[in-house]
Formats: C-alpha cells, sequence, structure tokens
C-alpha cells in the first residue's frame, strides 16, 4: 500500500451502501493501527487511499475562492521582487549603527477548492517554483511526497542550467513520475528505505532561504487540503536545514540513529525567539507539551492526527486549569481508538471544546497556538510514530504578529466546523 497524506472527505455528500461499508471497514482498521502502533501503516499513511477509493462523483468541491492566502511583506514575498539575505539584524552599518532588517517571513495559507487537474493555477506551488528559480548557489529538497508538476519543472531547469539540486524522499514515493523525470534529468534522489517515514516536506535555498510547513509538495497537497507553508529568510534557520538535509543526503542517515546535530536549536532573528528542532533523534513531544504546559489563558489546535498521550494530557491538564481550550481535528481517523478526539469530546470540561474539519478532503495542518503568542508548526503529526521513528520537523516561534496569522487561519476553519459535526454524527 502506498503511503501518502494528501486528502480526505467531511461534510459528506450522501454516500452509497457500498462506500459506507466500505469506510466501515477503513475505520476499524485504523482503530487496530492506533491501538497497536502499527508503524508500518501509521494513520496519516492510510487516509489517501481511503480518499481515493472513493467514487469522484461522491467528492464534493468547495467554493471558487483563490488557491491561496498570503501573510507577510507581499512587496518582497516570492513572485514580486524576491528579497534574499539575512533576515537576521543587519548591524554592519557605519559606528554599528542597526540598520532596518530585511522581512523574514511569509506565511502561506491554502484554500483548497480541488478543482480538476487542468484548472488548478494560481497556487502556492508557484510561489514556490519562482522561488527556486531564483535560486543562484545551490537547491535542497526533503520532500515526504513530490509530484508537483511547477516544483519538479523548476527542479529540472535548475539542474539543465547546472545549479547544484539535491534531493531527498520516502520510499515509498519514489516511483512518482516527477521523481522519475528528475532521475532521468541528471538529479540525484536519496530514497528513505525504512519502515518508517521520511516525513519532512522543506526546501532550503542559497544557505539563506527555508521553506517549511505541513505541505507535501503534491498538486492535492496545494489545491485541495487545508496547509501551511512558511518562507524563513534566515541564516541560521537554513544552517539547520542544511546540517539535517547532509545527513540525510551525504550520510544517508535516518530516523533515531542519526546524530542531533542541530547548530542552533534557539535563535533569535529580529528579536524574535525561535526553536527549532528534528525529530526522532530529539523527542519533540517533549518540546511541544512544554509549551503547551506553559498556557495561561487559550489554547487552539488543528491536528491532522493526534494520538500523543504527552501532548494530548498536557492540554486536557491546562483545559482542567481554566485555559480556554479549542481544537479541530481532521476527520478521517478522528474517531478511532487511542484518537484524542473522543478523550477531549467526551472529557466534560467546560473549558474545552473540539470538532472535526469542514474540509471534504483533507485538514492537514499540525499546528498549536498557545496565548495567541507561540505558535507551533512543522511536519510533527502529535502521534507516536512522529516522536519516535519519522524524520520530522518542528518550529516553534514565539511572536504575536506571527502567531496572528495562525490564528486567523484557525478561525476561518472553525468557522467552517459544525459542533459535533464527526463522520457518524452526520
Amino acid at each position: 500500500m502506498t503511503r501518502s497524506t494528501d486528502s480526505s472527505e467531511n461534510q459528506r455528500p450522501l454516500i452509497g451502501k457500498l462506500a459506507y461499508l466500505f469506510l466501515l471497514v477503513v475505520v476499524i482498521l485504523l482503530g487496530v493501527v492506533i491501538f497497536f502502533d502499527v508503524e508500518t501503516e501509521p494513520l496519516d499513511d492510510l487516509i489517501q487511499d481511503v480518499a481515493d477509493a472513493l467514487p469522484e462523483a461522491q467528492k464534493i468541491l468547495l467554493p471558487d475562492d483563490p488557491p491561496l492566502i498570503v501573510y507577510g511583506d507581499d512587496e518582497k514575498a516570492p513572485g514580486g521582487e524576491v528579497e534574499t539575505g539575512s533576515g537576521e539584524e543587519d548591524t554592519s552599518g557605519e559606528g554599528g549603527v542597526t540598520q532596518p532588517a530585511r522581512p523574514w517571513y511569509q506565511i502561506y495559507f491554502t484554500q483548497p477548492s480541488c478543482p480538476p487537474e487542468e484548472e488548478r493555477h494560481g497556487g502556492i506551488d508557484e510561489i514556490v517554483a519562482a522561488d527556486l528559480l531564483a535560486a543562484q548557489e545551490q537547491v535542497d529538497i526533503a520532500a515526504f511526497d513530490l509530484d508537483s508538476e511547477p516544483i519538479v519543472n523548476a527542479l529540472i531547469e535548475l539542474s539543465q542550467q547546472e545549479l547544484p539540486v539535491r534531493a531527498v524522499t520516502d520510499d515509498n514515493h519514489s516511483d512518482q513520475s516527477g521523481i522519475r523525470r528528475m532521475r532521468r534529468h541528471g538529479i540525484s534522489v536519496v530514497e528513505d528505505k525504512r519502515r518508517a517515514l521520511m516525513h519532512n516536506k522543506f526546501i532550503i535555498l542559497d544557505q539563506q532561504t527555508v521553506w517549511t510547513g505541513s505541505l507535501n509538495f503534491t498538486s492535492n497537497g496545494f489545491y485541495c487540503n487545508n496547509n501551511h507553508l512558511v518562507r524563513f529568510t534566515s541564516p541560521k534557520l537554513a544552517e539547520n536545514y542544511r546540517a539535517e538535509m547532509d545527513e540525510m543526503y551525504i550520510d544517508r542517515s535516518f530516523g533515531p540513529d542519526s546524530l542531533n546535530a542541530t547548530p542552533h536549536e534557539e535563535m533569535t532573528i529580529q528579536g524574535v525567539t525561535v526553536e527549532n528542532y528534528f525529530a526522532p533523534e530529539k523527542k519533540l513531544v517533549n518540546a511541544i507539551a512544554r509549551t503547551v504546559a506553559r498556557a495561561q489563558e487559550e489554547i487552539l489546535f488543528m491536528a491532522f492526527s493526534f494520538t500523543n498521550e504527552d501532548i494530548g494530557e498536557a492540554m486536557l491538564g491546562r483545559a482542567e486549569a481554566g485555559v480556554d481550550t479549542r481544537g479541530i481535528f481532521e476527520t478521517f481517523g478522528a474517531t478511532a481508538q487511542g484518537g484524542y478526539y473522543p478523550i477531549m469530546l467526551e472529557s466534560g470540561i467546560d473549558t474545552l471544546t473540539v470538532r472535526t474539519d469542514g474540509n471534504p478532503y483533507i485538514m492537514h495542518h499540525k499546528v498549536i497556538i498557545v496565548d495567541r503568542q507561540t505558535t507551533v508548526l512543522g511536519s510533527f503529526n502529535f502521534t507516536g510514530s512522529a516522536n519516535r521513528q519519522n524524520d520530522e520537523n518542528l518550529i516553534i516561534v514565539h511572536d504575536a504578529d506571527f502567531t496572528a496569522a495562525f490564528f486567523e487561519e484557525f478561525e476561518r476553519l472553525w468557522a467552517e466546523t459544525e459542533e459535533d459535526n464527526g463522520f457518524w454524527n452526520q
């Protein structure tokens, strides 16, 4: 079975009896997977196959909205005038006077409508591709799944220009047509051949810029699923990701046996504290649970998959202490045994409210917002597999302005949900 994390359903249209029986079997299998912690087919590996098996007529389209939402300095965002260089403060002016620092992040959210393939344009994939083509020195890409034609085309064009391009993927997606095309054009693609996942989704440009988030570089990821992707301009952050890339691409080192060699786990960018970690060489649930435990007023989260006890109990503890807590779960798998949706739904805690998402396909975020001051984001699902075996990356940004964008995304998706709207309540 091919493992992936693109597409699913919620607010389902009327589904035939056979489809219901099929889904019932799948949900039972999901429960078995989570209960016995089967690593060969974790929860986020099964959802793609379930959604793909449903007839196209049973998948509904959302309104024809623009395919992306952007936060940041639009004039400096890729697709406009790309601003390269350090996001850290520049103190090289005369007399050591601090010069105005360049914008150091742009935040992108998909606004999915899942149009037919031939109508998929104007999305974040084209912005990323344009940024790739502006690279001057080297491009690194670690992609759990990669089939986006604009991105593949850009990587091939860079290779034909003799710009170094390095790629890493998970072996279960190494037969994608895009990967095969890249290899035919001389791009070396390293595979993680373990049973666990190389689940990263990041790009490094010229040792200056990092793209990372929840977004798989696939057509469905950009146009069908709720995702975030952030463009950071920071040499220190790029150095961290370059070290991780070197481990995978040069040393062929994946999983818990790889070195924890992140140069800058905590850094300051334009006065903002940023934490950056990589799993499974570092157990990231500790950093996440610690961040959650510090909440004083509010916790918001959007979770594609949520089974980890450390994070779940930290949230329940703060909710019991009176911290207002709201969460959106991806619908498929939310009610499976071991997941935290039913636990939280039935907790009886007045300050805790959880709902399932309103996207007919996948709500793929892995985001926690604490006190509207801190955002946890990245590829890391809130699961034991992500913590113990999968190659993942995580960023924690302690900044109210940065967090405001994720708060708006949360509220936008919250408005699309209905109270207690899990699949079995339809």
